[in-house]
């Protein structure tokens, strides 16, 4: 398994995986039937909608896990110049990994591609929004050393990352 960044020949396997991803928590979490959603909001829904896939393709905070050829996890994200008051933060915009391959690292691989590349960038924290009714995400930010487990918002100060 590879993490790489993001490019275009990923779109229609990341678009695809996203929406799965999306779906499964509009279903468990909001408790909505995908198919009582409106087409046109479907399809503007996720980082990796026609109108933003460029944006975090280009935004270098971006990546795809790949065992292969095949797509089995993504992460978006891009640099904030001022957020909560820190200047250059690291924002995880979304992260998701095929159901098949879940509870084998490629999340928390993901993650810390995402911490590294934006220490590099200059980014002072990473900034994530967590659904507080998943648990999972929680254990997973705090295995990577994010604060704010009762938050909907936790940061990983990168000044202590490595």
């Amino acid at each position: 398994m590879k993490i790489v960044p993001l490019s275009d020949e990923d779109r229609v396997s990341v678009r695809v995986l996203e929406l799965a991803c999306i779906r499964e928590y509009v279903e468990r979490s909001i408790k909505k039937r995908w198919e009582d959603l409106p087409q046109d909001l479907r399809e503007k829904l996720g980082a990796s909608a026609a109108n933003s896939f460029q944006y975090y393709r280009d935004s270098g905070l971006s990546f795809v896990a790949k065992e292969g050829d095949k797509v089995v996890g993504f992460i978006f994200g891009q640099m904030m110049h001022w957020i909560d008051g820190i200047e250059n933060a690291a924002w995880v915009e979304n992260v998701g990994v095929d159901q098949e391959f879940r509870r084998m690292g490629i999340g928390y691989q993901l993650m810390r591609r995402l911490a590294e590349e934006g220490k590099k960038q200059g980014a002072q924290v990473v900034h994530s929004s967590i659904g507080l009714d998943n648990t999972r995400s929680l254990l997973l930010h705090r295995k990577l050393g994010f604060l704010g487990e009762d938050r909907k918002i936790a940061i990983l100060d990168l000044s202590k990352f490595h």
